[in-house]
């Protein structure tokens, strides 16, 4: 064990070397990359100071000046590996001084050298929650999926009966909207099978988000016939106040009173509480405040705490936030914390090396992708189109009137589009949605939600010249990537338009809405967001995207919101962004091809540093 703390000590700071040549690299090329641009602007401003440059070809001074924005590309990527096997390392490192100093303080406790052997007879949470999945249509794979990652989280946790107090960290890395939710339901489920009493769900700072993570809870955690109850201390309309105002509070109740509340036989007894609070710097030091006033000591109760927006992407927030959660988790010595996150990029890049945040892990977990899944890798796909291999879902359009106008011609299309098969089908029109993602500043959304509302009443979509665009779009985007994708279409536009003028029908009353839940209105939406608040929107239809925004890179976590599971019409989504570059003269798509080539590298890096469990020694 030794040794192998050693080689990973090597490890770190091998890599914290690799770090600092590679930031010293990144210095040079910018530097690089600024000379040659000052050198064509000199060339074609045609000043007398750059005589020196004018031997040199312009080809020569293009060629030099694309060769080193590829290498700072490289380098940044190279950078962002870096960083992310840093942490990884620094996690493996903790885990391995852990274990050794685990190994004996719990030898002399008699813990077991794996405590966590489930059967079926000790799962009722979990039993209760698979049955709601099959009645639900879940297939059998999915129940599987869902099994195993809730077992392998459960098992990395302490086991809450030990009389050692032994904390872990560990962070689950998913996919944007692929169910995370329920996988967080299944890890709750079975830690409370497994005997952890008070639960801590922290939502993302939105009331909409919280009210739907504790509604979904509230529907899938049943407490089983002969168990005992799960205490509910918010619910949908009541968010976390004050312990003192809930019925029940945390008075944990126990059947051998001269026993600790972790003792099999109390635990056997008591109920669970459950919290669902959002992560909000005020309350997390309320909830800390309130803690100190539980009768119950705090070592003596197993607690659960799940965050559900360990990703966050505001560095100062996510330091503040940090030191609380670390104080709150300090006061509870039988506390584990398990983060999810739809990202490894957004927690590499959040994390920036500050000793605030919850890192080093004990464990990191990377989710298997799903089947069928929509995501980064689909986004940047190939089609034919018009002449030449373009993406088949991104478009590159000029902001403002030109672009917005093709991006709600696309969502009416693809909507009649989709009408059309659904009527084949003989099933019902499922929700269909455009997500507008505007500025961040309060005033400019509300200017861009008056020109999306006046440009959509305008659009004429009756009109002949609207019928026009509708048709040259189908012919020249719809049809070439749904015929590449083996997507349903009719043979020709005119039969389109039986469905098309349906869904004006339904359209009549501009069903739009302003930094809203997509998802609120019962069939068609047009949602106008800002960034903050487009990663945490239920995106359950989306099947337009249009970024009325610079194409920065901060721009690429809220892309994300176009990923999920897009069963009937994958081939329509469409995501418009500004047909712009960056200062180093990449556009957008060459942002988002770096994005998920970085995005599978680390997740690669994630499975094949996660290591084995071997109990808590």
């Amino acid at each position: 064990m030794n040794q192998q703390i050693r080689d990973a000590r090597k490890k770190a700071r091998d890599a914290q070397l690799r770090r600092e040549l590679i930031e010293e690299e990144l210095g040079q090329t910018r530097q690089s990359l600024s000379q040659a641009a000052r050198a064509l602007d000199s060339l074609t401003s045609g000043s007398s100071s750059a005589g020196h440059v004018r031997t040199r070809s312009w080809g020569q001074l293009t060629e030099e000046l694309l060769r080193t924005q590829a290498e700072l590309s490289e380098t940044k990527l190279l950078l962002a590996q870096a960083r992310t096997q840093l942490v990884l390392l620094g996690g493996e490192l903790a885990l391995l001084n852990d274990r050794l100093t685990e190994r004996a303080g719990t030898a002399t406790a008699g813990q077991p050298e794996s405590w966590y052997r489930p059967t079926v007879a000790s799962l009722p949470h979990w039993n209760v929650l698979r049955q709601l999945l099959c009645d639900r249509q879940w297939r059998p794979d999915q129940i599987a999926r869902l099994d195993k990652l809730s077992t392998d989280v459960v098992s990395r946790l302490s086991d809450p009966r030990s009389e050692a107090t032994v904390q872990r960290r560990g962070l689950i890395v998913g996919y944007p909207q692929a169910g995370m939710t329920t996988d967080m339901t299944a890890i709750v489920a079975k830690a409370i099978d497994a005997g952890y009493r008070f639960v801590i769900v922290f939502s993302g700072p939105y009331e909409a988000i919280r009210r739907q993570l504790q509604s979904r809870l509230d529907d899938h955690l049943a407490a089983p016939a002969g168990t005992s109850d799960v205490f509910r201390l918010t619910d949908e309309l009541f968010d976390y106040k004050s312990l003192a105002a809930q019925v029940g509070g945390l008075r944990f109740e126990k059947s051998v009173h001269s026993a600790p509340l972790n003792d099999d036989r109390n635990l056997a007894q008591s109920g669970t509480r459950l919290i669902v609070v959002k992560k909000n710097l005020a309350l997390i030091k309320r909830l800390v405040n309130d803690l100190k006033k539980i009768s119950t000591p705090l070592d003596e109760i197993p607690v659960l705490i799940v965050d559900m927006d360990a990703d966050s992407t505001s560095f100062s927030e996510r330091r503040a936030l940090g030191l609380a959660l670390t104080k709150m988790i300090d006061m509870l010595p039988r506390a584990q914390y398990v983060g999810l996150v739809a990202s490894p990029l957004s927690v590499e890049l959040s994390q920036g090396g500050s000793a605030a945040t919850l890192s080093p892990y004990d464990f990191i977990l990377s989710v298997s992708r799903p089947e069928g899944y929509f995501g980064l890798r689909e986004l940047n796909s190939p089609a034919p189109i018009s002449s030449g291999f373009y993406l088949a879902h991104v478009r590159t359009v000029d902001r403002g009137s030109p672009g917005l106008r093709e991006a709600m011609d696309m969502f009416v299309l693809s909507a009649a589009v989709r009408a059309y098969r659904e009527g084949l089908s003989g099933g019902g029109f499922s929700p269909h949605r455009m997500l507008i993602i505007g500025p961040m500043r309060l005033e400019l959304l509300e200017e861009l939600r008056g020109q999306v509302f006046n440009m959509w009443k305008g659009s004429n979509f009756d009109t002949s010249a609207g019928r026009v665009r509708l048709r040259n779009l189908f012919e020249s985007d719809i049809r070439p990537v749904s015929r590449h994708e083996e997507g349903l279409l009719p043979g020709s536009f005119e039969e389109l338009l039986p469905s098309l003028d349906g869904m004006l029908d339904w359209f009549r009353g501009y069903p739009i809405e302003f930094a809203a839940e997509v998802g609120s209105s019962p069939f068609g939406t047009i949602v106008v967001s800002s960034p903050q608040k487009a990663g945490s929107l239920n995106t359950a239809g989306l099947t337009v995207v249009y970024l009325d925004a610079p194409a920065r890179l901060s721009a690429l976590p809220v892309i994300a919101a176009a990923s999920g599971f897009r069963t009937g019409y994958q081939d329509l989504v469409r995501i418009y962004v500004p047909d712009e570059s960056d200062g180093d003269g990449n556009g957008f798509r060459d942002h988002l091809a770096a994005y998920r080539d970085a995005d599978e590298k680390i997740r690669e890096d994630l499975a094949s540093y996660a290591l084995p469990y071997h109990g808590n020694a």
